[in-house]
């Protein structure tokens, strides 16, 4: 029995089936991992290398374009091409190049200051050496003139601050001077003259002077220096002082009529130094005190100067 169609119906079937066929693989595909990778657990082993992919048959291992590094291109790496630098600036025209500069000379060596007012050295012949002086109890100044080598002879006023002034006079003789170390005889005395008579006076200049109508304090000074240009000249002056009152007058009620004059005795001791600061000119400081006997007047008087001291020439 034959069906209509039927020869129609199976050439349809066979065309769309010829493609499934021709798709369908022949044999299963390998495996993608036949050995699986067991390193794990096997601590302190290396896991193996890995097979490099298959290809097609004869094609060659895919290598990195030109340029490319690897995973060192990644952004931010650095850059191993050196930094532009930019030039330096184009001198202006007309502007002279300076020329190096020269070394200064070395200076010259410190004259030594061997001029002083306090110290046992004399000034030396046609030296002329002034100094000023601000303390307790006196503010004073002087000059001294070098009439000969070893002889300086000069004036001085002494005032406590107004209460009482004095001019005196002053010499100074050398007997010993050494590259280091000096002594000389000192002397020096004048009038005094008192703002306030004696008898109203009770704690006055008179008091804190030591001082009458006139005085003469010879003694000696002796001082040292180092052979530096600038060193220090320390000295110790000690004299003894004797104090003439021409008007003296009774503490006592009954003590009677006072002497038509009378005389005291003090030791006046001072140290100090003279600190240079040039050539011919110096510092002067001293702290001493004065040892009195008359029972008006204190048995210790402090005192203490400073001032500058310089030669003229």
């Amino acid at each position: 029995m034959r069906i209509p169609g039927l020869p129609t119906l199976s050439a349809l079937l066979l065309c769309w089936g010829s493609p499934v066929l021709a798709q369908a693989p022949a044999s299963p595909p390998p495996s993608r991992n036949a050995s699986p990778d067991e390193s794990w657990s096997e601590p302190g082993t290396p896991p193996p290398s890995k097979a490099p992919p298959r290809g097609e048959p004869g094609a060659s291992p895919q290598t990195p374009p030109a340029g490319d590094d690897g995973w060192e291109a990644f952004p931010g790496a650095p850059d191993a091409t050196p930094r532009y630098t930019p030039p330096p600036p184009p001198e202006r025209q007309g502007q002279a190049v300076r020329p190096p500069k020269s070394p200064r000379p070395p200076r010259p060596p410190q004259a030594p200051n061997r001029y002083g007012l306090y110290g046992g050295r004399s000034l030396g012949s046609g030296h002329l050496g002034v100094g000023m002086e601000l303390g307790f109890p006196f503010v004073s100044a002087r000059g001294l003139y070098g009439v000969l080598p070893r002889l300086d002879l000069g004036l001085g006023v002494d005032s406590v601050y107004g209460l009482m002034t004095e001019v005196r006079a002053a010499a100074r003789f050398n007997l010993l001077d050494g590259s280091n170390g000096s002594l000389a005889v000192v002397v020096d005395g004048g009038r005094a003259f008192f703002l306030r008579p004696p008898d109203t006076e009770e704690k006055g200049a008179r008091y804190l002077s030591g001082r009458r109508d006139w005085n003469v304090a010879p003694g000696v000074v002796a001082s040292i220096q180092g052979d530096l240009p600038r060193s220090v000249r320390p000295y110790m002056d000690l004299r003894c002082l004797l104090a003439f009152d021409l008007d003296p007058i009774q503490s006592s009620p009954l003590g009677g009529l006072p002497p038509a004059w009378k005389v005291d005795a003090s030791i006046l001791l001072r140290l100090g130094a003279e600190f240079p600061v040039g050539e011919k000119t110096s510092y002067a400081v001293s702290i001493g005190g004065d040892f009195r006997s008359r029972s008006t007047d204190a048995e210790f008087m402090p005192t203490l100067s400073m001032g500058v001291v310089s030669a003229l020439f």
